[in-house]
């Protein structure tokens, strides 16, 4: 039997942020063991993402004092075993979709985690060009006049170059 896992209302906030982007997270994963230079037998995170070897901590009580040591020595231990982490803090909420893509990617590289990199990346060119390079392509196939073909292909393989310029090699 399932334990159904309880999270703050900031994880709650994550949590439907993954759910609204498709991104898969797996609870049975949680449970990070024999990590070195730990003082605890193990450590437990928020967040796993199946499809990208990550974990997520929301350290969403950072703005007290008294837990920040803690948050700190969790991400030196982290950092130390190096486990891909995205570190998501009570400010970042308000806009989770900016940071999150980015730190992701920031993760993905540090860790040289090119199969995922390129997963994110393609679905991000997705989101943001790839309608605007069909819409294009099929105006060049149904438009009369060769010269609007050639202004919709032109335009349409633009949109293509500036879209991997900014998804790709950003």
């Amino acid at each position: 039997m399932n334990k159904k896992i309880i999270r703050s209302e900031g994880e709650e906030l994550i949590e439907e942020y993954l759910n609204e982007e498709g991104i898969k997270f797996d609870d049975s994963k949680l449970k990070i063991e024999g990590l070195k230079r730990d003082s605890l037998p193990y450590r437990k995170a928020d967040f796993y993402l199946q499809n990208y070897k990550i974990y997520i901590e929301f350290f969403g009580r950072w703005n007290i004092d008294s837990n920040k040591k803690k948050y700190i020595e969790k991400k030196n231990v982290y950092e130390m075993n190096n486990i891909p982490c995205i570190y998501l803090y009570p400010d970042n909420l308000g806009i989770l979709n900016f940071i999150f893509k980015r730190r992701l990617k920031e993760v993905l590289k540090k860790h040289n985690m090119r199969w995922q990199l390129f997963k994110i990346n393609w679905n991000l060119f997705q989101e943001k060009h790839l309608i605007r390079i069909l819409v294009f392509s099929v105006f060049s196939i149904f438009a009369d006049n060769i010269t609007l073909k050639i202004i919709f292909i032109i335009i349409a393989i633009y949109s293509m170059i500036i879209g991997l310029k900014s998804t790709f090699f950003k």
